[in-house]
């Protein structure tokens, strides 16, 4: 994997990176309980499969045992009768060399006869039974039938031994020895066959695993390793979040493409918060500073006009009327610079009030009263300009709201479109109402606003460089207030210009629905 950051591979150094290295990760943890699981089910089936082979093979033999057991005893009775001897031992040591004969005849295995005390007396092979330590022997002559398997030149013989019963005695030991060779070879084949088909079986599964295990854990370990180096980025200032966002999806539809898509989204998301968190970083500093400069100003500048007043004021009562022309202009240089300082003090309540603005007691409000209301007060500085203040009510409607801050809002809008519009001109105040919200428009033509300046206006404190306006003192918080204003009321405020043409301020704000 390639550094998204800066082009490189990627490169863990140091001890951390070392551990790394030698960390047990998804895709090792799996291919070890993947190899596990395989090789204790291999072990398993295979057990299993030569067990029940054994079995088979076992109960096999032992049918074979019982049909020669029950057909030598009837091979005993018919010689002993047809030679008229005694069921006894001696009897039985008589028949042995016809008995051998009959029972290898009639099955063809080699058959041997031997007393009760395991003595051989005759056999049709004497040298396969030579052997006299194999437990079958010794178990038929303590009255037991039994066989032993022996594998001798790659051929596998069982050596049958059984008591010769008569009327609830034991009167000699028949032996013989079978051929089972191709039953034996056909089992291990058949042990070799499904080992074969079970490592084959294994070594699929085991390639499926790793293939599967790989794409499972190729994207996790891409997400790790672009974690690390975001961790790194982030402390360095380098994060290139579009290349990020676009390394981490996947086109994947299961969990771990869902995975790496929200860690995607979760970086996009993080990188728009950070950027809103500086923006308003910037915009708090940006306050700041006119907040400070605004102070600043209005500190020095009430020096001036206060030393003047108060210098004239000495003069005059020192002189009274004595000089016409000296009083008339000190009282006009009063009234002047008290007028000046008024309208320090209204910005200084202005700005008072942008940082207090708070949720006030709501009830329902008649929008209509409140709208004519303004109009009808406003119309009297309007006057002063020429203009006409015209109210249009289109539908009534009535909003949950503080009256005397909607009332605040609308003189305000009001008196900027008397300030910037243009004299003799028709400024109108626009209601109209939906089920869900009510609208107010207050429209005035004038030379405008740039439209790169409309979002500036809502910033407290902003000031056009270039605006013409009929008035001064403005300390650029009114729009900043109302748009507080009209948010906490659950509404919006938008504004709209058109280069010497027609300025429309648009508040909307929820329509009441009852409590």
């Amino acid at each position: 994997m390639r550094n998204f950051l800066s082009g490189k591979k990627l490169n863990f150094k140091g001890l951390k990176g070392l551990k790394w290295n030698f960390r047990w990760t998804i895709r090792k943890q799996m291919l070890l309980w993947l190899s596990l699981i395989f090789v204790v089910m291999l072990v398993a089936m295979n057990v299993f499969i030569i067990r029940n082979i054994q079995e088979g093979n076992e109960e096999y033999i032992n049918d074979d045992l019982v049909v020669l057991k029950n057909n030598g005893l009837l091979y005993v009775r018919q010689i002993l009768v047809m030679n008229n001897l005694d069921n006894n031992e001696e009897g039985f040591t008589r028949i042995a060399s016809a008995l051998c004969e009959e029972i290898a005849g009639a099955t063809g295995n080699p058959t041997a006869a031997y007393g009760m005390d395991g003595s051989l007396l005759e056999a049709t092979n004497p040298q396969l039974f030579v052997q006299a330590g194999f437990d079958d022997l010794r178990l038929a002559k303590g009255g037991l039938s039994a066989f032993t398997l022996n594998t001798d030149g790659g051929r596998t013989y069982a050596y049958f031994s059984y008591p010769i019963t008569v009327e609830g005695n034991n009167i000699g030991l028949v032996r013989t020895v079978a051929d089972y060779t191709v039953l034996y070879l056909q089992g291990n084949k058949t042990i070799r066959s499904v080992s074969l088909i079970t490592l084959d079986a294994f070594a699929f599964a085991m390639g499926v695993g790793v293939l599967f295990s790989t794409r499972i854990s190729k994207p996790i370990s891409k997400l790790a390793a672009i974690s690390s180096e975001v961790e790194k980025a982030v402390e360095q200032s380098r994060l290139d979040v579009k290349l990020v966002v676009r390394m981490a999806r996947s086109p994947r539809r299961d969990e771990i493409g869902q995975l790496s898509r929200n860690f995607a989204a979760m970086i996009f998301r993080i990188d728009q918060q950070m950027k809103t968190i500086n923006m308003d970083k910037y915009e708090l500093k940006r306050i700041s500073e006119y907040t400070k400069e605004f102070y600043d100003s209005v500190t020095h500048e009430l020096k001036t006009p206060l030393t003047s007043i108060k210098g004239y004021a000495e003069i005059l009562e020192e002189n009274g009327f004595t000089d016409k022309e000296f009083f008339d202009k000190g009282i006009a240089y009063i009234q002047s610079e008290s007028d000046r300082m008024f309208q320090m003090v209204v910005r200084l309540l202005e700005t008072s009030k942008m940082s207090s603005v708070v949720d006030m007691p709501k009830e329902k409000t008649d929008l209509e009263a409140i709208l004519t209301q303004v109009c009808e007060s406003m119309q009297f500085k309007a006057d002063k300009y020429g203009d006409v203040v015209n109210l249009k009510v289109r539908q009534r409607a009535n909003v949950f709201a503080n009256g005397d801050q909607l009332r605040e809002v609308f003189i305000n809008l009001i008196d900027n479109a008397i300030k910037y519009g243009y004299p003799n001109s028709a400024i109108d105040v626009v209601l109209n109402a939906s089920r869900e919200n009510v609208y107010v428009s207050v429209m005035n033509p004038g030379e405008g606003i740039d439209e790169k300046e409309i979002p500036k206006l809502f910033i407290p404190f902003y000031r056009r460089a270039d605006s013409i306006k009929r008035e001064e003192g403005s300390s650029g918080l009114g729009l900043g207030i109302c748009k507080q204003i009209i948010e906490k009321h659950g509404g919006q405020i938008e504004l709209s210009s058109k280069r010497r043409g027609l300025t429309v301020v648009s508040v909307t704000l929820p329509a009441y629905r009852g409590i």
